[in-house]
């Protein structure tokens, strides 16, 4: 009788770990490709795309004969809500006067619509993407944008 009542524990267990989790540089990656597909199909260009999870920004895009867009993109797995560092937004606005440029948050956050676990970041998950727009980090605070 006691076998009945493990049995289900240990099959969970086993699922769990047949999982290939994403690691947080696929999910960032995701994030930045979901973020350039939204500002090109606004008629925004890419300029510049970067690489890296923690070179700021992480793209620049402009339209024609506007400012250029310093976008910071950070992604989060349901229910976390990412959330942009004070000290990061201050790093960058200060190098984004350089350029001009105004600068741009994007928060994402992934849900995993394959996986009973929502907030499982696996391989084969297939993923939902909430985003809703961009927001403008200014010197005061940053403010729902466009």
């Amino acid at each position: 009788m006691r076998e009945l009542f493990r049995y289900p524990d240990i099959q969970a267990a086993r699922t769990v770990a047949s999982y290939r989790l994403l690691s947080d540089q696929a999910l960032h990656a995701m994030a930045v490709a979901h973020v350039e597909q939204v500002l090109e199909s606004d008629r925004f260009k890419i300029v510049f795309r970067s690489g890296s999870q923690s070179r700021f920004p992480h793209l620049k895009a402009a339209r024609k004969d506007e400012r250029l867009w310093w976008v910071v993109v950070e992604a989060a797995m349901y229910p976390h809500a990412p959330a942009l560092s004070a000290e990061i937004a201050k790093q960058v606005l200060n190098h984004a006067r350089l350029e001009k440029a105004v600068v741009m948050y994007a928060p994402l956050m992934f849900i995993n619509t394959k996986s009973q676990n929502l907030s499982l970041p696996s391989q084969n998950g297939n993923f939902s993407v909430l985003f809703n727009g961009f927001i403008e980090v200014n010197a005061r605070s940053p403010r729902e944008g466009r």
